[in-house]
Formats: structure tokens, C-alpha cells, sequence
């Protein structure tokens, strides 16, 4: 087999982990589930494949400082001048590995998701690869343990592969995020699995898709491939950027690609998309309640609570989030959480509202 490496997405915002994800340390670089950050566990999740100088860490360059402290000097970080979503950062990975090991095969991870079953997702990734090595896309599918309307879902069509318990199939089509019934029709079917937005291809692969499917990206993509190495190149990738479409790898290549297939992962994966996610990895006290920090309640119930300093108290209230962080306190019911964008857009309208996103 080729030679693998990761490359880590590490754009993401996080903001629905208001106030613990901020602008300057957003949600892939918090200690959510113990002492490591969601992104250190994600680079020593793949180590068994890929050692640290064959993982890539694309990020935003305001991100540097922490990227540094994290993953230490020897990380190798790929810096965007903007986030323009999935596509593009996948993009600029796959043009740097173009010059480096142009037969590679490179697996893309997102830095802020959960797995603890290291030996299930190194099975699944294995196999994966292998199938990449002959020219196909692949992502990988998570089977559901519940109605989930908070995940996009892949149908899957007939089984490819079948190896160790794993199994790989054609795709049938890509979902959106479902209502509870159609998620719940889809539970019940068997054949759909939440998509993880994790990948595995060849850099020639997925570079081809991109001239079939963003023929523009693509062929601005070309340039700054050869400018890599050179004092061209920040210029390059600034002229990459300023023109490229803010659109995710699913929409840009997957939904539309002939050569998609999906391994069905059988480990544990969340995304941890929103504060209720602690409900499902942390211990819960008599009342249903978890909590990070010192936490006290009498008659609460369902709470998810959150504090690095001080005390909590809660007294007969049930299924809030609670939230102190530095200089910011979220007090929110589990159902509005939908809506906590609409609440930052309003604080962002205040006047010196910037010390506390």
C-alpha cells in the first residue's frame, strides 16, 4: 500500500459551546472528556497509520499559538488565509501532498470528534484505505443507535467488502438532516448510517474529482500545487482563496461522484455537536444531571452543567445548561439551544462585545 497520512480539519468554530468555545479557543481544543483536547486525541487516535510527520493540521492561522502548545514544534500545520468550509481545505492538503508523495493516500478527520474505540476505528480506516488505493472515494458511516435529527445519513446500497466484521457498500444517497419521523423510518430500515464526515482517497482521486466537478478550483488548485516550495506560494494560496466557493467536500464532490463507497463503521463516534452530546460520556448523579467543576442541586433534574471556577447551584429546576466560563455565564433551556446562534448574533451587536466571543 502507498503511503498514508491524516489530514485534520481543525477550522471549526464551535460556537453552540458558548462560553467555553470562544473565538480564540474554539471547541476542538477544549478538554471536554478529561485532560486532552478532542484535537490531541484525534492525532493520537491515528497514530497506529499515520505517525505525527505524516499528519497535516489545516487551520486558520490565528490558531497557531495553540496548534503549537497542543501537538508540540514538530506538528506540521497548513495555515488558510480564510475558511471557505471543507472542499478548499481539503484542496489545499491534497495540492501540498501532490508535491510531497503524489501516489499517496490521505485520510481526512475532522479534529473535534469523540471516538474511544481506537481498535474498531483502526480496523475500519484500514479497510478503508484499501479500497481508496483503488481509486474510490470513500467515507465512512456510523450505524445508528437512535433517531438523531441532528446528523445527515447515507443510504447504502449492496455490500462491496466485507472483511473482519466490517463491511463496505455502494452509496444509494446522501440525506439531509432529518425530521424525528424520517429519522426514526430510518433507524427502523437498517440501511442508513449517520455520516461522520471522515474520508479516506487518493490525492490523484479526489484531485481529479475536483477538475471534474469545480473546474475552476481545480485549475487554480493546479497552479498553486507547483508554486508550493517556492516564493510564490502564499501568493498562490491567497489567489486560491479569494475565488474559491465557501462549500463543503459533500456538496462539492460526494453527492455527485459515480466512485463513492461507504464503510460501515462499527466503533463508537459523536460529533459532539452541542452541550446535551455530555449526556451520552459523562456520569450522571441521581437527578440525571452531569456536570464538569463543583456542582451542587437539590430537586434539579437533566442538567448539563459546566464550570471552571467557583460553584454551581441549582435548585428545582430541570433540563438546563449552565455554563461558567471565564468572564461569561450561559443560563439556557436544553430546548432553545437550537437558537444560541441567534443569542451571539445579538451580543455580537453590542458595543465591546468582542472580549467575551
Amino acid at each position: 500500500m502507498t503511503q498514508v497520512y491524516a489530514v485534520v480539519l481543525c477550522g471549526g468554530r464551535g460556537e453552540r459551546f458558548w462560553p467555553r468555545s470562544r473565538r480564540s479557543l474554539p471547541k476542538q481544543f477544549l478538554s471536554l472528556f478529561g485532560r486532552s483536547s478532542l484535537l490531541e486525541e484525534t492525532s493520537r487516535r491515528i497514530l497506529p497509520i499515520c505517525p505525527l510527520k505524516r499528519q497535516l493540521f489545516i487551520a486558520p492561522a490565528e490558531f497557531r499559538p495553540i496548534l503549537r502548545r497542543q501537538l508540540g514544534s514538530s506538528a506540521r500545520l497548513v495555515f488558510e488565509p480564510v475558511g471557505r468550509n471543507t472542499a478548499p481545505a481539503i484542496g489545499l492538503a491534497a495540492a501540498y501532498l501532490k508535491q510531497e508523495a503524489p501516489d499517496a493516500t490521505m485520510i481526512v478527520l475532522p479534529a473535534d470528534h469523540l471516538i474511544t474505540d481506537r481498535t474498531g476505528f483502526t480496523r475500519a480506516v484500514r479497510i478503508g484505505a484499501t479500497l481508496a488505493a483503488r481509486g474510490l472515494l470513500v467515507t465512512f458511516g456510523i450505524s445508528p443507535d437512535r433517531p438523531d435529527t441532528g446528523y445527515g445519513y447515507i443510504e447504502l446500497g449492496q455490500t462491496v467488502a466485507d472483511r473482519q466484521g466490517v463491511t463496505a457498500h455502494q452509496v444509494l444517497e446522501f440525506k439531509e438532516k432529518p425530521g424525528r419521523s424520517r429519522a426514526q423510518a430510518y433507524v427502523a430500515a437498517g440501511n442508513y448510517v449517520w455520516n461522520s464526515g471522515m474520508f479516506v482517497w487518493r490525492v490523484d482521486a479526489i484531485m481529479a474529482a475536483f477538475k471534474q466537478f469545480l473546474p475552476d478550483f481545480s485549475a487554480e488548485l493546479e497552479r498553486f500545487s507547483k508554486a508550493v516550495g517556492t516564493r510564490q506560494e502564499t501568493a498562490a494560496k491567497n489567489r486560491l482563496y479569494r475565488d474559491a466557493a465557501s462549500i463543503s467536500i459533500d456538496y462539492a464532490v460526494m453527492e455527485k461522484a459515480d466512485n463513492v463507497i461507504c464503510v460501515r463503521g462499527r466503533f463508537d463516534w459523536d460529533d459532539v455537536g452541542a452541550w446535551p452530546a455530555l449526556f451520552r460520556h459523562m456520569t450522571k448523579d441521581d437527578g440525571g444531571n452531569v456536570a464538569n467543576g463543583l456542582f451542587v442541586q437539590k430537586e434539579s433534574s437533566r442538567c448539563v452543567v459546566d464550570a471552571d471556577s467557583g460553584l454551581v447551584a441549582a435548585l428545582g429546576v430541570s433540563d438546563l445548561v449552565i455554563v461558567r466560563a471565564g468572564n461569561a455565564v450561559l443560563v439556557a433551556h436544553q430546548r432553545h439551544l437550537g437558537r444560541l446562534k441567534e443569542l451571539l448574533a445579538a451580543l455580537a451587536a453590542r458595543p465591546g462585545a468582542d472580549r467575551f466571543l
